[in-house]
């Protein structure tokens, strides 16, 4: 639905970006195979842009990531519909 670009800044970072502003990013540790956070702007959730951040993490760190404890609320949504998908 949104045109979208999918980045890796760094060794441990993703951003996805459109024309006019940041959507989202994402940061992990690929040495102990975490994803240490993950941030979308409210007014881009609910479009897939999560599960995009997290699968360009994975693919950038070349290892399945598990979520940095503590978790939030809502990261504890984003990833109870992530692993059942």
């Amino acid at each position: 639905p949104h045109l979208a670009f999918v980045r890796l800044v760094g060794d441990d970072t993703v951003v996805i970006k459109n024309r006019n502003t940041t959507i989202g990013y994402a940061t992990f540790d690929a040495a102990v195979g975490e994803l240490t956070y993950i941030f979308v702007n409210r007014a881009f959730r609910n479009h897939g842009f999560g599960t995009m951040l997290v699968d360009a993490a994975q693919r950038a760190s070349g290892k399945f990531l598990k979520p940095a404890e503590p978790l939030s609320p809502l990261g504890k949504q984003f990833f109870e519909a992530f692993y059942k998908s």
